[in-house]
């Protein structure tokens, strides 16, 4: 197949974002919905020049043609999407993922099923229900409308696109609307969290999707700070709040320390010491408090705070106000 050429310059793309666009042109062309470049173009934000340069790519996988009838783009060789047979061990790993996945909320896992039954699964063969693997999560908080909220956000994260939100804050408990330049998704504790450059703040910020009252896409396209990793970004926090950075030492007693150093790490940061006693200290630098603090809280009695001093305090204030709480 020769394709035409352009001289249009095209807008360059992450490895992701083009492989993505590849994998939808070669579904779109399998499902013989006879993709154009003229109906591709009104999909993705690129230039004619590199639709035409995703097209040639495929070509070299499966050669494709141009079909005068339907105007659009076909495979030579008609179908060319295979069912695969997979052994019982490849079977028990998809379930597995399965189990993984339903936890992520209804719409992935009907997503998921979907996904193995058209690309993988021989025709009359399912995943073997009886495969007595479980997952356990906390419950996703998904609702109908949070399922709109991050299909809205991934389509627009994955054209770099910013969005335009109504958001209820947890802090301050006020509901205003803001733009973002939405960076990525992180599934974390049953919650998604979405981490965008907010507009109004000037800076990255987490949202909580299901706090996201009102979505709307907006043509208004961005590019990443210079420099911004996600995994990166995320590397010193405990979970997925970023703070002001601190050193903290915590000290488990012998009755926990099986617990505590069955875990090769329980942060990248970490670095261990066992002392003659059986007792296990262990210090971080993170990146804020906030939740480091509840997993300290989660091992009461059996932990002590070390360093540094004002964290030790504030954790006496909160215990000693606990503590007359419950007297």
């Amino acid at each position: 197949m020769k394709l035409p050429e352009t001289t249009k310059t095209s807008k360059s793309v992450g490895m992701s974002e083009k492989i993505i666009r590849l994998l939808e042109i070669y579904t779109l062309i399998a499902r013989k919905e006879y993709p154009s470049v003229k109906s591709l173009k009104e999909r993705f934000p690129v230039s004619e020049r590199t639709l035409y340069r995703y097209l040639e790519l495929i070509n070299i996988v499966d050669a494709i043609e141009y079909d005068h009838e339907n105007e659009g783009y076909k495979f030579t060789q008609g179908d060319r999407i295979k069912k695969l047979i997979l052994s019982q061990d490849e079977l028990i790993t998809l379930f597995s993922a399965g189990q993984a996945v339903s936890a992520l909320g209804t719409s992935f896992q009907k997503n998921f099923q979907n996904l193995i039954n058209r690309m993988f699964l021989a025709p009359g063969k399912t995943l073997q229900e009886e495969t007595r693997i479980i997952i356990k999560t906390p419950a996703p908080v998904i609702t109908d409308k949070t399922d709109i909220v991050l299909k809205a956000i991934s389509v627009s994260m994955n054209e770099k696109r910013s969005i335009e939100i109504t958001y209820r804050s947890r802090q301050s408990k006020t509901i205003g609307a803001r733009i973002v330049d939405p960076y990525g998704l992180i599934y974390y504790e049953g919650i998604w969290i979405m981490i965008g450059f907010c507009h109004k703040r000037k800076e990255i910020r987490s949202f909580a999707v299901d706090r996201v009252l009102e979505i709307k896409e907006r043509y208004l396209y961005f590019e990443l700070l210079k420099d911004f990793d996600l995994n990166t970004y995320l590397s010193n926090t405990w979970g997925i709040i970023n703070g002001k950075e601190v050193k903290i030492k915590v000290k488990f007693n012998a009755k926990v320390a099986d617990y505590i150093i069955r875990k090769e790490k329980w942060h990248s940061s970490e670095k261990r010491n066992i002392l003659p006693c059986g007792d296990v200290e262990l210090s971080f630098t993170i990146a804020g408090t906030e939740e480091i603090k509840r997993w300290i809280y989660s091992w009461l009695p059996n932990v002590e705070v070390i360093k540094p001093e004002w964290f030790r305090k504030q954790i006496q204030k909160e215990l000693s106000e606990s503590a007359r709480d419950h007297s």
